[in-house]
């Protein structure tokens, strides 16, 4: 980037003392000073604000009233600001939606990965599903028949009307010019025959028929074809009447292929991925009970029983222990007494066939209240269609908690968005137990199978903490990528896979660095610290690499341990050195050694602040320190910071009683001190005191 210059004239932004001010663009410069002093005023309602209206201007009416647009600060000009973005301690985020998967944009990378490489398992056989080709099913028939060579018959599937006579059928079969059916079946009002494309011994024919065959029976089969195993000679439509009583299923052997995504064990056709179909914000993929959000509010049957220790006597089901709805616990005794129920037995004692009847009811129920016990789970669904009463509402809301969505699990996608899978099995079993893989809802597989299965689901890539996750995009690089470019023939779709991984890698390379590889992409934004929401915006702009662009941080070292400080900093550095330039708002020493340029604030606070008290490296005010120089206004903030001078500690601290720790440390805490808690970002080293106060 070439040396550029933002100048600013006139500051008079809040406290700001009418100031004149030229940063070098390029740079990473940091702006400290005393608190209220006029820093924020200076950097962010003054050049961020300038440089983010003046790029909010470059849109159309149209699109500007979409974006938060902010006022002219007060300043007399300023001059070379390039567009800006603003990372600061905040977490904006309130949306269940936002994860960090979408924060980083990793969502929109995995989704489109998945769509182009991801390898297909049949939702009831775990069987890999793939495409076929005329080459591939020759390939696979030329394997089955081995050494036995047996007599085949290629046929497609053709669809007619269940009243068809067999003149009809006789008609259409000359006119198409096929002679021969191989069986005949009723699917529902259907009658679907199976027409010979071809029968041969493959060893006694050339490569040459047996292709066209396949292609024959492809485009007259809608992309399907069948393949028998001849037991019985092949019926001649000679007479239309006889070809439709003796055309039958014989036992056969059939060997089903598709062009398409079909598995011919268990008869299932898949439709061909999409990357929306890997997204739980498009309709696509998100699970259609839970709309994407992964839970779903409902009955909590703990609050419902929240004292498993009680009988059904002594009043177990919480919500019909009132007098409103006494008749319901007495319901409930009849019945119980009428089935066997243990009335006297605590609820943590009764089996899962008791407490599953108590919850959902009678087997035998048949709509009368009064003959068969409803079950805590009809009484929930009668109040439901009560609730435009207030108090019932009110009473719904008791027993109302989110839970894990049933039908996808969590996952928050469609079942078939799941059985999508990337990498090979030693790429999946070095960074997760395969005991502890995701299981689809909705699947007939075993535990077993899932296992033995290769590569990862995208559900289990948003468990992976991020280091993990690193860690398994780097196997998948050095195998291959798991084999799944292996099957991609065109030059264009192995470019693309190739900047996708590239582009993942390097992302997952930023977040680590900056110290959040424990999160996982699954975690929800509004859940995180305004620290770790300003490193994933940080890394963000690092992925994106974006040129030509001030950004403004504030104070990024803010929830950092010190061992972690240099990678923050790394990660600033190479934003700098990617053409941007970067304005910090910082107190920590360790960033404003790293500084090309350090600008103080003060002197003090308020009114006594807006002004510049020291402007220049770091070097610059050591070696001003060596010649007992001062700086107008003294500095004194920057040289604190920067480790020119320092504080005087207390001689003598004052006791206090000790207040022993929780959890068995034998640390003890005493009154009138301050205890600070250190730890890497992750852990919460205050957790013990929270918990017990």
């Amino acid at each position: 980037m070439s040396q550029g210059t933002i100048r600013i004239r006139g500051a008079r932004q809040h406290n700001l003392k009418n100031l004149d001010l030229d940063i070098r663009t390029g740079e990473l410069t940091v702006v400290t000073g005393p608190s209220g002093s006029g820093k924020s005023s200076l950097v962010f309602d003054t050049l961020f604000a300038e440089g983010q209206r003046r790029y909010v201007e470059t849109f159309s009416a149209y699109a500007r009233q979409f974006l938060d647009r902010m006022d002219k600060p007060a300043v007399d000009k300023v001059e070379g600001v390039p567009p800006a973005i603003a990372i600061d301690q905040t977490n904006p985020v309130r949306s269940s939606r936002s994860t960090v998967g979408t924060m980083t944009e990793l969502n929109d990378h995995l989704k489109l990965l998945f769509a182009r490489a991801g390898q297909l398992f049949d939702k009831d056989t775990a069987h890999a599903v793939r495409h076929d080709t005329p080459e591939t099913i020759y390939a696979d028939i030329q394997a089955r028949a081995g050494h036995t060579d047996p007599r085949l018959a290629l046929t497609f599937a053709v669809e007619l009307p269940a009243s068809a006579t067999p003149e009809e059928v006789e008609q259409w079969l000359s006119v198409s010019g096929f002679t021969k059916v191989q069986a005949q079946r009723q699917e529902g009002e259907r009658l679907v025959l199976d027409v010979v494309a071809d029968r041969f011994r493959l060893g006694a024919v050339e490569r040459a028929r047996v292709l066209e065959a396949i292609e024959v029976s492809l485009k007259h089969g809608s992309g399907r074809l069948n393949v028998y195993v001849i037991n019985q000679p092949v019926a001649l439509v000679d007479h239309a009447q006889t070809a439709i009583n003796n055309v039958a299923n014989d036992g056969s052997e059939v060997w089903r292929y598709s062009t398409g995504l079909h598995c011919p064990q268990s008869n299932l056709r898949y439709s061909e991925p999409l990357a929306s179909a890997f997204s739980f914000n498009s309709a696509v993929g998100a699970c259609d009970s839970c709309r994407g959000f992964g839970r779903v509010i409902g009955v909590d049957y703990g609050l419902v029983i929240p004292n498993d220790k009680l009988t059904l006597r002594a009043g177990a089901i919480k919500p019909i222990q009132t007098p409103a709805w006494q008749e319901a616990q007495d319901d409930l005794m009849r019945h119980a007494e009428a089935a066997g129920i243990p009335r006297d037995t605590p609820w943590n004692k009764l089996n899962a066939q008791q407490q599953a009847w108590v919850i959902n009811g009678s087997p035998n129920w048949n709509g009368k209240w009064n003959q068969h016990w409803f079950g805590i789970k009809r009484f929930f669904e009668y109040l439901e269609t009560k609730a435009y009463k207030m108090h019932i509402r009110v009473l719904l809301s008791k027993y109302r908690s989110y839970t894990e969505c049933p039908d996808c699990g969590g996952a928050r996608l469609k079942t078939e968005s799941l059985l999508w899978r990337i990498g090979s099995k030693a790429d999946a079993d070095a960074v997760l137990d395969p005991a502890k893989r995701f299981m689809p809802q909705g699947v007939k597989w075993t535990r077993t199978q899932l296992e033995a299965l290769p590569g990862l689901c995208l559900h289990d890539l948003m468990l992976l903490p991020l280091d993990r996750l690193k860690r398994f995009f780097e196997l998948m690089q050095v195998g291959a990528m798991g084999g799944s470019l292996a099957a991609t023939t065109s030059e264009a779709d192995s470019k693309t896979l190739k900047l996708l991984f590239e582009e993942i890698s390097t992302r997952l390379k930023y977040l680590s660095e900056v110290g959040i590889g424990y999160l996982t992409l699954d975690r929800q934004s509004r859940t995180l610290s305004g620290g770790e929401v300003q490193r994933i915006n940080l890394t963000t702009a690092l992925g994106t690499s974006l040129v030509n662009t001030l950004f403004v941080l504030d104070e990024p070292s803010i929830g950092l341990h010190p061992r972690d400080m240099n990678r923050i900093i790394t990660a600033m550095q190479r934003l700098r050195d990617a053409g941007n330039t970067l304005v910090v708002v910082e107190h920590d020493p360790a960033v404003m050694l790293a500084a090309d340029r350090m600008i103080d604030m003060g002197p003090g606070p308020g009114e006594r602040g807006g002004q510049i008290v020291f402007d220049g490296s770091t070097a610059e005010l050591r070696q001003a320190s060596r010649h007992g120089l001062q700086t107008p206004g003294g500095g004194q903030h920057a040289a604190f910071d920067s480790g020119r001078r320092t504080r005087p500690q207390p001689e003598k601290r004052h006791g206090g009683h000790p207040l022993a720790a929780p959890g068995g440390d034998h640390r003890r805490v005493g009154f009138g001190q301050v205890h600070a808690g250190a730890g890497h970002p992750g852990p919460s080293p205050a957790a013990p005191l929270w918990q017990s106060h």
